[in-house]
């Protein structure tokens, strides 16, 4: 786990504060996106592609980038919960839709400021600058 947070500190700050990024509350929040017809497949879990999300714009993956890191990178798996993975959790589509779907009910937003109050409370001053959030979230304002 020390390797995880030594150089990108976020790695280690989502693996090991995952819980209360993604309460109870903020899961049925993401939740309701998604229609309950029943129609189509199944959703991925939220939590997970929001995950995805935020590594993603952390290491400034495409999306493409993202599905292979999150089968070649022990780190990404590590955050995921998908160690030892040998096929991706997600599709290029589904990161791609799912990020619309965030957009569009504005909970990319909640997201961001979510995660910068978790980084902001359990963070000391040098994982906050290695995490780069508190500028992310400055230039987003």
């Amino acid at each position: 786990m020390k390797q995880l947070t030594r150089v990108r500190a976020l790695f280690g700050i989502l693996r090991l504060h995952q819980h209360e990024l993604f309460d109870e509350t903020f899961q049925e929040q993401l939740e309701r996106m998604y229609r309950t017809t029943g129609a189509g497949e199944p959703p991925h879990s939220p939590a997970l592609m929001c995950m995805v999300t935020l590594l993603q714009g952390y290491v400034g993956a495409s999306d493409a980038e993202a599905v292979e890191l999150s089968i070649v990178d022990l780190r990404w798996q590590m955050v995921l919960g998908c160690l030892g993975a040998a096929t991706p959790a997600f599709s290029q589509g589904a990161l791609q839709a799912f990020r619309e779907r965030m957009v569009e009910h504005e909970m990319d937003l909640v997201l961001l400021e979510r995660t910068v109050a978790l980084v902001r409370s359990g963070a000391d001053d040098g994982e906050r600058e290695s995490c780069g959030v508190q500028s992310a979230a400055r230039g987003h304002r």
